[in-house]
């Protein structure tokens, strides 16, 4: 039995298709999807804070995320808009592991659904349009999506805006345009600058390409439709762009290290066509051991499985101009060109191809095409044409593949020396951090022979397909492509470094469940566990408990000014390795438990409360970012006694201050023992602030060792107080004499207008979609009255009378009363026509066919009347 095309079949084919890929992954770890990388180290970690953040009821500040982060406009990119997520609340902490495992199948399914209701449109063959569905949702642009987990939501969403910018463009379904921009928006906003960039370009193509179909205006209606949609999503974008704007990653520009970025990036057009010629062997290693460290994690990979690019070379070489021919050239042409690929990510990385989701929709449209325009085309001209396309692939396969591998051979045999002397320092610390100077390993071999695996994998069964021309034939391909899928999808899954690795299991298996999820904290841990050999900064997320290291991307302009001063690594890493070693870390971000890497718990023995006193300041001139421990150890003690402030803070707390002299000899073990004495009597940190009771008996500064971000307001019993920055980012507060309430709390900012913005844009929709209903209904009434008139505008009647074997029917009319008699006829004669009305008669009954209906009449009957809308025409006897 032959599968039939439709979205049912298209979704459960495609969950089982990605439970079959996983399922090894999941039999050998009890159900949990376990994979490399930010899947462990970010993603699960992330989902766990967010989880329990909501359901604290105060979502607002996440003490878990290093020194604190504005929890609303840090998450919204990882986690929690995405509808993947809120089943995840329904489910206990120890049953995580295996949610996200089943979420992970189901946004696969849901891709390949939504590609499908977008591809059915533009493909004639329902089966092309399923199987170009799979290839959309197993593509390697998904493969090594995975590796991110939180990818794969816009993925699975992205083909609906496309889907209903063609209702819109078509006059139908507008709303739902923007109620899937809204969908796409909260599940990350970050994709949807590219999604709303390719939007833009899509349209242009699709209206200039539509041989007069679509106008302008239809444009601009599209574009009208997908600006409410953003507006309405303003209650995650607004808090979200502006927790984003008091980061070091949004703020960067163009010019100077980007430059360096955009000359490196030609070379990257070598990775693009690779990714585009061959499939993904992985994310963190490669077939040809050529790897930038920028670059592999630059989402630079389009592959279809069994397609692969042999259908898009074809696509570029025709010349008619529909839109999806047209697109894809220059789709390309955008990629190659740094400058304008990085209008995708607002130039915030040049070099990404994350927006390449979307290209790989319209590489699926434009080989389908293909396919369906050779169908037609007697098979020896079909197969020229194949080998031509195959001869290009096979240059550009062998250039991309063996150019970088002779580089690397030449670069770390030959010439590795002489490279290095005149090369800068700089680039010779970013060349060694990569693998372009490391000689080859047995892990080469390893993605090498994965690699070699996944063309034959693909290629070999299109070759055989073609040659044989049973590729034409939709429905003897679709099981072809379903196991090649699993089975690309499957080995990559499975070789992608260390997937089950003993000691990556040992080290932390994904299911550690925390012994509370109260976010209620009144101190840090320093954890200290491993992750493959390497520190796993997003620990105290996984056990909820406040830390000091973080592996994530986004930090606030407070905590890397404090990170400038302390020494931990403040470039644009996600990850935060500390440059000091010294034990007074303990009291300046009160730390009072201590996690080795082997898990094993004791109490910090400089643990000081939070909320101690200053009585000495040092002016923060010329202290700058710097990886030397001595230094950075020595700034760390200071601070357990005296608070780093600019000039104007110092003058504002001169009252309460004094300098202190950093030429003296200084104990800091001594300092620690006296803000012990100062320190609050009763702490504590909620999800919304923190509040902490102080004792003493003068004014003094009180220093709480929180990142002083936009959002937060201080009161002391009672009544609002200033906060001061110190320490480079944290805050402190003037408190009187005596006990003192003291209490912070923090309003991500732009929530409250982002949400009445929201709340407008879709009142603002749900008005329009009802005044369009009502209108609808009001015109179908008035064509319904209109009609009714035209039938009633010339009366006219029928009387109908049975006696003595004869039928005899009577008509008035403007020339007065007319009749006829007919014998009386047999059962289902036709006796008489009317216009648009038939007399009919059967077993003692008669029956009048109206437009409007049927009417059955008793032969005993003799009279009736029917009003008629058109002069009666002659009767006439069958």
């Amino acid at each position: 039995m032959k599968l039939q095309s439709n979205s049912r079949n298209v979704t459960w084919t495609a969950l089982l298709i990605a439970f079959c890929a996983v399922i090894p992954i999941l039999l050998m770890n009890g159900g949990n999807l376990f994979l490399i990388g930010d899947h462990m180290t970010q993603q699960i970690p992330f989902m766990k804070e967010c989880r329990r953040m909501f359901l604290s009821g105060e979502p607002f500040w996440s003490h878990n995320t290093f020194l604190g982060a504005n929890f609303i406009g840090t998450y919204s990119f990882y986690v929690y808009g995405s509808p993947f997520f809120w089943p995840l609340l329904l489910l206990p902490e120890s049953l995580m592991g295996i949610g996200v495992s089943l979420m992970f199948i189901a946004k696969h399914a849901v891709a390949a659904l939504t590609a499908y209701w977008f591809l059915k449109r533009h493909i004639k063959t329902p089966h092309f349009a399923m199987i170009g569905a799979w290839m959309y949702a197993f593509s390697s642009f998904t493969m090594d999506s995975s590796y991110y987990y939180h990818f794969l939501d816009v993925i699975a969403f992205f083909p609906l805006i496309l889907y209903f910018t063609d209702e819109v463009l078509e006059n139908r379904k507008k709303p739902l345009l923007s109620l899937v921009v809204l969908l796409n928006a909260v599940t990350n906003y970050y994709f949807l600058v590219a999604s709303s960039v390719f939007f833009l370009i899509y349209l242009v193509f699709r209206i200039k390409f539509s041989d007069g179909r679509y106008t302008v205006r239809d444009g601009v209606r599209c574009v009208v439709f997908y600006a409410v949609g953003g507006f309405a999503s303003m209650i995650v974008l607004l808090p979200s762009f502006l927790c984003l704007l008091e980061t070091d990653k949004a703020t960067g520009s163009i010019g100077g290290s980007s430059l360096w970025m955009m000359l490196l990036g030609c070379i990257e057009g070598i990775s693009t066509l690779d990714g585009i010629v061959l499939p993904s062997e992985g994310i963190l290693g490669s077939g040809n051991g050529f790897i930038l460290s920028w670059f592999n994690f630059s989402s630079s990979k389009a592959f279809l499985p069994m397609f692969g690019a042999l259908f898009f070379f074809t696509a570029l070489r025709k010349k008619e101009k529909t839109w999806d021919y047209k697109l894809l050239k220059f789709l390309l042409i955008v990629t190659l060109i740094p400058v304008l690929n990085g209008a995708f990510s607002m130039y915030t990385m040049i070099i990404y191809t994350r927006w390449w989701y979307a290209f790989v929709l319209v590489m699926i449209v434009a080989a389908m095409h293909v396919l369906e325009e050779l169908e037609s085309v007697p098979q020896a001209e079909a197969m020229a044409v194949h080998k031509r396309s195959a001869k290009t692939l096979t240059i550009v396969a062998a250039v991309t593949f063996f150019v970088p591998l002779l580089l690397k051979i030449l670069c770390t045999y030959v010439l590795k020396d002489w490279i290095y002397s005149w090369m800068d320092p700089s680039i010779v610390e970013y060349a060694e951090t990569t693998k372009f100077t490391t000689p080859f390993m047995w892990e080469d071999l390893r993605y090498f022979a994965v690699l070699v695996v996944l063309i034959l994998l693909s290629y070999g069964p299109l070759w055989h397909s073609l040659k044989h021309r049973w590729i034409y034939d939709a429905k003897t391909i679709v099981p072809v492509v379903a196991v090649i899928c699993i089975l690309s999808y499957g080995i990559y899954l499975s070789n992608e470094s260390r997937v089950f690795s003993v000691n990556k299991l040992a080290t932390y298996d994904g299911a550690d469940v925390a012994a509370t999820e109260d976010i209620s904290y009144h101190s840090r841990t320093q954890c200290d566990r491993v992750y493959n050999g390497e520190a796993f900064d997003n620990y105290a997320l996984v056990i909820n408990e406040p830390g000091i290291n973080t592996f994530h991307s986004f930090k606030s302009h407070a905590t890397t000014e404090f990170a400038r001063l302390v020494g931990y690594r403040i470039d644009d890493a996600p990850w935060t390795p500390a440059f000091y070693t010294t034990e007074a870390i303990q009291t300046v971000l009160s730390v009072e438990h201590l996690l080795d890497e082997d898990g094993n718990r004791t109490d910090a023995p400089y643990y000081t409360p939070f909320g101690y006193e200053y009585t000495q300041y040092i002016l923060d001139e010329g202290y700058d970012y710097t990886t030397d421990e001595a230094e950075n150890n020595r700034r760390v003690e200071w601070m357990t006694a005296a608070c780093f402030v600019d000039a104007e803070t110092a003058e504002a707390l001169g009252d309460l201050l004094t300098p202190f002299d950093t030429d003296a000899p200084f104990d800091w073990t001594e300092a620690t023992e006296e803000a012990r004495k100062t320190a609050a009597v009763a702490f504590e940190m909620t999800g919304h602030g923190f509040t902490a009771v102080s004792e003493g008996d003068h004014e003094r500064l009180l220093y709480f060792s929180v990142p002083h971000d936009n959002g937060w307001t201080a009161f002391v019993n009672g009544s609002p107080t200033e906060i001061y920055t110190v320490n480079g980012g944290l805050m402190a507060i003037r408190v009187p004499a005596g006990e003192a309430d003291i209490a912070f709390t923090f309003e991500p900012p732009g929530l409250l207008l982002g949400a009445i913005v929201s709340a407008m844009a879709l009142f603002g929709l749900l008005a329009y979609t009802v005044v369009c209903a009502l209108r609808k209904r009001s015109e179908s009434v008035k064509e319904n009255n209109r009609k009714k008139d035209e039938q009633i505008a010339r009366p006219f009647f029928l009387y109908i009378q049975y006696e003595q074997g004869l039928f005899l029917l009577f008509t008035v009319c403007d020339q007065g009363m007319c009749s006829t008699a007919f014998p009386v006829p047999k059962a289902n004669d036709r006796i008489a026509t009317v216009h648009h009305c038939t007399i009919s008669f059967w077993a003692g009954s008669f029956s009048v066919q109206l437009p409007l209906g049927k009417m059955t009449l008793d032969a005993k009957a003799v009279f009736v009347r029917i009003s008629l809308s058109k002069t009666i025409c002659t009767a006439t006897a069958s």
